[in-house]
């Protein structure tokens, strides 16, 4: 299993958080199968964090996999930028005929968004990364926890 884990360097503190919470952006990747690559993301999806997730999503999805499955689960705050980086992604996952699968889980963060910015049609949520990946094809590799 190849995985990838990032914190952000781009990371801050935010005026507006609570005390003593640092601010940023945690990234995971790996390959459940040889054909899907999952993308775990957690803490603040904001203008700062958000060129990271990019720069990310762009290289996974130029990459060989049929899926990308970006579970946002772990989302504590997204902004318009974050909401940038999801439609862009969604476009270039389209043009080159790879599945992008959304997980929300409990991030009420991420529901807000999408509703307020009108994009939940756009952007259907699965509730689990495990139903996210129930109809993913591909050889299977061993999943193992990841932090």
């Amino acid at each position: 299993m190849d995985a990838h884990a990032h914190q952000s360097p781009r990371s801050s503190r935010r005026a507006d958080r609570e005390p003593g919470r640092q601010a940023g952006l945690d990234l995971r990747c790996w390959r459940p199968t040889s054909t899907c690559v999952v993308v775990r993301v957690g803490g603040d999806l904001d203008c700062r964090t958000a060129p990271d997730l990019q720069e990310l999503l762009t290289t996974r999805l130029s990459s060989m996999a049929d899926t990308v499955v970006l579970d946002l689960s772990g989302l504590q705050f997204i902004g318009v930028a974050g909401l940038e980086v999801l439609v862009r992604a969604r476009r270039q996952a389209g043009s080159r005929g790879i599945g992008l699968r959304l997980v929300g889980g409990e991030a009420r963060c991420l529901r807000r968004a999408l509703l307020a910015a009108d994009l939940t049609d756009s952007f259907p949520c699965c509730a689990t990364l495990q139903e996210a990946l129930a109809t993913v094809s591909g050889r299977t590799r061993e999943l193992r926890a990841v932090g």
